[in-house]
């Protein structure tokens, strides 16, 4: 798919843009392919910003959801504050490519707004053989997280599938290459299932339109992904 560069600093076309949006209505999930709204060099310069960052190992999420995997933090997003940005220089600098002006606006328009949203949290998972996540809603982390934002780091890992479920009975099972984008709606129950070998590397990140302080409950002390 052909890029558009212009005044306005868009990566894809209206029509693109449209088609992306339109999918991501009707099965609250998409994905957008390699090379489109992170090139090579981006990814790169990812990669190498993310080995500045100390990891911590989480096995309990927000919601007490079961899960085995490695995180660095690049914005936290806790409980009655407001996002701000994990300590050193790496994490600004991720968050800069991320809003970077032409992303954004491709963003926007994907997500249907009418105005910029604001990335309320953002993290590395790093997934060796056996890891997973389990069922869970992002909604649990922060009310407001409207979207997740989903960049495939790795290439070669077997498993790790991507799974949403948008009702009781029907699931569907997503598994992006290297360098393409997941985009889902916060409001669909999704897991990961266990990565059989090699490692899934992924940058994570939760948009929202709503600024300020984090409005969940804390109801108990663990550590959330």
């Amino acid at each position: 798919m052909a890029r558009v560069m212009n005044h306005k600093s868009r990566l894809l076309s209206e029509e693109a843009l449209t088609k992306y949006r339109i999918e991501l209505l009707v099965k609250g999930t998409v994905v957008i392919g390699p090379q489109i709204l992170f090139t090579q060099d981006d990814l790169a310069k990812i990669d190498q910003l993310q080995a500045e960052i100390p990891e911590e190992e989480v096995r309990v999420g927000d919601a007490g959801d079961s899960h085995n995997v490695f995180v660095k933090r690049v914005r936290v997003d806790p409980p009655g504050r407001a996002p701000s940005d994990a300590s050193g220089a790496a994490p600004g600098q991720i968050m800069e490519l991320l809003e970077r002006k032409d992303r954004s606006f491709a963003l926007r328009k994907i997500l249907g707004a009418t105005s910029d949203y604001m990335i309320r949290r953002c993290q590395m998972h790093r997934m060796p053989a056996g890891s997973f996540v389990g069922i869970h809603l992002d909604a649990a982390s922060d009310p407001d997280f409207e979207y997740a934002v989903i960049v495939q780091l790795a290439r070669d890992f077997e498993g790790g599938g991507f799974v949403v479920y948008p009702n009781g009975y029907e699931y569907q099972v997503f598994r992006p290459p290297f360098g393409a984008v997941l985009i889902t709606t916060c409001k669909l129950r999704h897991e990961v299932k266990p990565v059989l070998s090699g490692e899934r590397r992924s940058l994570v990140y939760f948009c929202s339109k709503r600024s300020g302080a984090n409005r969940r409950i804390i109801e108990s002390s663990t550590a959330g992904v």
